[in-house]
C-alpha cells in the first residue's frame, strides 16, 4: 500500500549534503532498477529540447513501484497506479515513451542524479532538504485520513467523534500524533479521551477495524483508497483529509528544460480532464493538487 505518513519514514538528512557525495551512495542503493516501457509515443502538445532526456524519444521514471494504489504490479507484471498513468499522460504530452525503471526508495535520488532516469515519480514529498538536490513539479498532495465502518460513517465524521472511542493506526506515523493531539484535547474539553491502538504494520490496525475490534483507523488517503477499491461498501471516510504534504515530480537540479517541460505538460493534463479521471479512477480526489 501507499507509504505512511512516518513522522521520519523516508530519511532526507543525508540527502541534504552535496550532490557528489549523494551519487557515491548511488552504489549498491538503487538495486532493483529494470525498465519498464508504456504507453505508445503521440503528438507532442509541449516541445523538448533535443538534449532534454538522456535517451531520445523516452522519458526515464525512476520509481518504487511497490505502493498501491500509486505504483504496483498488477499479475501480469505490468507497472499500474495512478502515479504510472500521470506519468504516462505526461509522457504523451512530450511525446515520448514513458519507461519505469523500478528503483529502491533509497536510492532513487541518487538514482536520478547519476542519470539512470530523468525524473522521479514515485509519492516524493516535497521537502526542503529535498528541495537542495532535486527540483519538483508538485503534481499531488499526500495526506492521512481516518477509516470507519461504513454503517459508523454517518456517527464518526472526524477526529472529534472519537472521544472516549478506540482507534487504531500504525505506529510511529503522523496519524497516531494526529490521534494523540486530538486525545488530549478531549480531556481537556473534560471528555473520555480516545483508546489509541498502535500497530508495528499498518495492515494490523487495518485489521482491526475489518474485525469491529476498534471504531476507526487511521492511514494515508491512498491506502484508504485502495482498500475502498479492493472491498467497496464496507469502508468510509471519516472527515476531511489532514497532516497534507505536496507530492512532486523531481528533476535533476540543472536540468531546467525537463522540469519546465514537465510543469508545462502537466497543466496539459490537467486542461485535458485527464488528471482529473486518474484520480476519480483511483479515489484519489482528495490528493488533488489543486485543492
Amino acid at each position: 500500500m501507499a507509504r505512511s505518513l512516518f513522522c521520519s519514514r523516508r530519511p532526507v538528512s543525508a540527502l541534504a549534503g552535496a550532490t557528489a557525495a549523494a551519487v557515491l551512495a548511488l552504489t549498491g542503493c538503487a538495486g532493483k532498477s529494470g525498465g519498464t516501457a508504456a504507453g505508445a509515443t503521440t503528438t507532442a502538445s509541449v516541445t523538448l529540447p533535443a538534449d532534454a532526456l538522456v535517451k531520445g524519444g523516452q522519458i526515464t521514471y525512476c520509481s518504487d513501484i511497490s505502493a498501491p494504489p500509486l505504483t504496483y504490479y498488477d499479475t501480469a507484471q505490468k507497472p499500474v497506479g495512478a502515479e504510472i498513468e500521470l506519468g504516462n499522460a505526461l509522457a504523451a504530452e512530450l511525446g515520448v515513451r514513458a519507461i519505469w525503471a523500478n528503483t529502491g526508495f533509497s536510492g532513487i535520488i541518487p538514482a536520478l542524479q547519476a542519470k539512470q532516469c530523468d525524473a522521479i515519480i514515485s509519492q516524493l514529498y516535497i521537502k526542503p532538504e529535498r528541495e537542495k538536490v532535486v527540483d519538483f513539479v508538485p503534481y499531488m498532495y499526500a495526506s492521512n485520513t481516518l477509516v470507519v465502518a461504513e454503517k459508523n460513517a454517518a456517527a464518526v465524521k472526524g477526529a472529534d467523534d472519537l472521544c472516549g472511542k478506540k482507534a487504531a493506526g500504525q505506529t510511529g506515523t503522523t496519524v497516531v500524533q494526529y490521534l494523540t493531539d486530538a486525545s488530549d484535547k478531549c480531556k481537556a474539553a473534560g471528555k473520555a479521551e480516545i483508546d489509541i491502538r498502535q500497530f508495528t504494520k499498518d495492515t494490523d490496525a487495518l485489521q482491526q477495524l475489518r474485525l469491529g475490534l476498534v471504531d476507526a483507523y487511521g492511514t494515508t488517503l491512498e491506502t484508504a483508497a485502495y482498500v475502498q477499491k479492493q472491498q467497496p461498501g464496507t469502508f468510509g471516510l471519516a472527515g476531511e483529509p489532514f497532516n497534507r504534504i505536496k507530492v512532486g515530480a523531481a528533476t535533476r537540479k540543472d536540468d531546467t528544460s525537463l522540469h519546465d517541460a514537465l510543469a508545462q505538460a502537466l497543466a496539459a493534463v490537467r486542461k485535458s480532464g485527464a488528471y482529473d479521471t486518474i484520480l476519480k479512477k483511483w479515489n484519489l480526489t482528495g490528493d488533488d493538487i489543486a485543492n
